[in-house]
């Protein structure tokens, strides 16, 4: 495993490490995240979205997790406009993976995150998400 230099890398990592959890349980994303340390922040981000936006029907609770799993440990910090970010995420998100709300509310603030919910039009499908993500953050 390389130094991540793009996002689309770190993606790839992160796919593979849940390809690999039957065989070796979290190994290889133990192992990544200690390499993701010495990577730039918004390449790490961009990575992670991008694993939310990727539906693979067999692994689609899994890739999350591993990809809340990063944000979680390594707590990136991005400058990436909030209302971008839950547009490419909510569509996919699994409700079950609260990482992601989480690391809204710890990179963004917790006013911002409201705002952005409440000052937005969401889809009937995103709608819902956007709730679900109220009950974690206990934004209700």
């Amino acid at each position: 495993m390389n130094l991540p230099q793009t996002s689309d890398y770190v993606k790839s990592e992160i796919l593979i490490s849940s390809d690999k959890a039957r065989e070796i349980g979290d190994l290889r994303i133990r192992q990544l995240i200690k390499i993701l340390t010495k990577v730039d922040h918004e390449v790490i981000v961009d990575g992670v979205i991008k694993v939310f936006e990727t539906n693979r029907p067999n692994s689609f609770y899994q890739d999350q997790e591993f990809a809340g799993r990063v944000l979680t440990t390594i707590k990136p910090k991005s400058e990436r406009d909030l209302k971008e970010v839950l547009e490419r995420t909510l569509p996919t998100w699994n409700k079950s993976i609260e990482q992601l709300p989480f690391w809204f509310r710890d990179n963004y603030g917790l006013e911002k995150v409201r705002d952005t919910f409440n000052s937005n039009t969401w889809p009937d499908h995103e709608k819902e998400q956007v709730e679900t993500m109220r009950f974690w953050l206990q934004l209700r």
